[in-house]
């Protein structure tokens, strides 16, 4: 990132923030040779990939909020691939396109739930790393690898998993450290497995009754041997040891630790717990000396309102640690300790022998990464994708179904399609990692219409699809949602066209009761002169206010709060 221009602030210096376009709930580091790239996404169903001068250079949407994210170099090519999972149960891979600095679609699995964590690692320790993901299911999912289309491994809860992390714990019996999974769930169970003799084995289970926001491990002791660290609904951050006895509890004096890093931030080798809490500060607790529980709050910042994710970074100019952090006030922070440097160093004893990475550089998994066509992330890239390729619309929702699509799914996309009543979408083809595409055919249904514009080198491919009016499949209900009736739309005279964006976005869901989609609210309201962020913002203010809310169950859709 660009680490000039710093401002101090007592025993933290801010070194710059950005403004984002919604509340941000996932931010990871993207590492690719000499180059950083920050990935990060929240309520505005995107993920944004930010280069080191500050620079969005690409996103890709969603169908759900982008909750967690995990960077890490499956195939051993020196460049990091990313692990996304959303609200709508949507998991993802996506890898850097180095020549166009774009992401791309590797691996896609649809789960019935929202997801919540997720991590990447060699769990099983055969050389493999193993994509991990839980969420609202109550289960947590362990794919084999990257080309896997089902999981090799499930664990079941009797509540949501809400987060998940990979780490080297030595129990007291063994001589060599393990390669545990911690699981924390929503009821507040948190469970140590390690993967031994082919099979998963709970090695212990803990129930601290609140639930558990996040799990790290670490050495914050100072003693040579990892500890494991929780954030809790209680208001404490809870230190374990590696048989999920508690060492040491740090309360939190305002606001419910969310979110965690465990990382030297001063230069001493010491690890810091820094800790995003719920009333929007953030929390720096230090422990000066070895084989010690001593743990003091060494500063704070606070923003407006909770942090959801903490990450780090390596400066390069300044060889500085930086703490990057994101939450609901819509900004991204990056602050530094001011004390880099001036401590004494620790002389902390490493204790664990951490067996090496059996994972090298796997050609076969590059070249064949290589020739992956891009996935798409949402269900609006799905349908044109399956425009491009069949050049009709036939079998939709069988197609659409076999992605992981419910019908109530397939039925809101189409009636956001006909609000809009034309829709144009561009797809870009990136050929280091996707396959030629076949040719649109030339016949199309009546009730579509496409055309394509090639532009000039060496820009890439772009393929508008303008749809006037999708095609109504056999199935009752989306002919119903696809009838030629256009829906009933509030007229600007039952609209008050004075008074504020509230009032005018109260006043429409008055008269229409119910409201299926944010995107109908949005298109509607703009014939006010309002602006798309401006109107998306106002409703998610609204909703926090509780004047409005979104329902998933029947009647579906945006409503008053009675």
């Amino acid at each position: 990132m660009n680490f000039e221009k710093p401002l101090l602030r007592k025993r933290y210096q801010l070194n710059w923030m950005f403004e984002c376009p919604d509340a941000v709930l996932t931010c990871s580091i993207l590492r690719c040779y000499e180059n950083n790239f920050l990935v990060f996404g929240g309520h505005d169903k995107r993920l944004y990939l930010m280069d080191e001068e500050m620079n969005i250079i690409d996103d890709r949407p969603f169908d759900g909020w982008c909750r967690c994210s995990y960077s890490t170099d499956l195939d051993g090519d020196g460049c990091d691939e990313v692990l996304v999972g959303a609200g709508d149960g949507n998991f993802m891979v996506l890898k850097l396109n180095r020549e166009k600095k774009k992401l791309v679609g590797l691996m896609r699995h649809k789960s019935p739930k929202r997801i919540n964590c997720c991590i990447a690692g060699d769990f099983t320790r055969n050389g493999n790393i193993e994509l991990i993901f839980g969420s609202d299911d109550k289960s947590l999912k362990i794919f084999d690898d990257i080309n896997a289309k089902e999981p090799k491994y499930i664990l079941y809860y009797d509540s949501w998993v809400i987060t998940c992390t990979l780490g080297f714990l030595q129990l007291p019996d063994d001589e060599e450290p393990i390669y545990g999974l911690l699981i924390g769930t929503k009821n507040g169970l948190l469970q140590l497995v390690q993967f031994k003799d082919e099979i998963l084995d709970i090695i212990w289970q803990k129930n601290f009754n609140t639930q558990i926001n996040d799990i790290k491990v670490g050495d914050v002791t100072n003693d040579g041997f990892n500890e494991i660290i929780l954030s809790t609904d209680d208001s404490t951050i809870k230190i374990l040891n590696s048989q999920g006895e508690i060492v040491k509890g740090v309360d939190i004096d305002e606001g419910r630790p969310l979110s965690l890093l465990i990382e030297d931030i001063d230069g001493d080798n010491s690890k810091e717990i820094v800790a995003g809490c719920a009333d929007g500060s953030l929390k720096v607790f230090h422990n000066p000396s070895l084989n010690s529980q001593n743990f003091e709050l060494k500063w704070k910042t606070k923003v407006s309102t909770s942090i959801k994710n903490v990450c780090s970074i390596l400066g390069k100019e300044q060889n500085i640690k930086h703490i990057i952090f994101g939450g609901y006030d819509r900004k991204i922070h990056n602050v530094t300790d001011f004390e880099w440097g001036q401590k004494e160093p620790l002389d902390i004893p490493q204790k664990m022998k951490i067996p090496e990475k059996k994972i090298g550089i796997k050609s076969d998994l590059i070249k064949e990464l290589a020739k992956v066509k891009d996935i798409p992330t949402n269900i609006r890239e799905h349908i044109f994708n399956i425009l491009q390729e069949k050049g009709h619309l036939k079998d939709l929702m069988k197609d659409l179904r076999e992605l992981g699509y419910s019908e109530n799914e397939i039925l809101e996309e189409f009636t956001l399609l006909k609000t809009q009543k034309s829709v144009i979408y561009e797809q870009i083809k990136y050929p280091v990692w996707s396959l030629p595409s076949e040719e649109i055919q030339k016949e199309m249904p009546e009730e579509v219409k496409a055309e394509v514009i090639v532009e000039e080198q060496p820009k890439p491919k772009v393929e508008p699809l303008v749809i006037e009016k999708p095609v109504e499949p056999v199935k009752e209900k989306l002919v119903a949602a696809l009838e030629k009736k256009p829906r009933k739309i509030v007229s600007k005279e039952k609209v008050s066209v004075g008074g504020s964006l509230s009032e005018i976005i109260i006043g429409y869901l008055k008269d229409l009761k119910i409201v299926l989609t944010k995107g109908q609210i949005v298109n509607d309201i703009k014939e006010k002169g309002f602006s798309i962020s401006e109107i998306e913002k106002e409703i998610n203010s609204l909703k926090e206010q509780s004047k409005i809310k979104y329902s998933r169950v029947k009647p579906k859709g945006w409503s008053l709060v009675e």
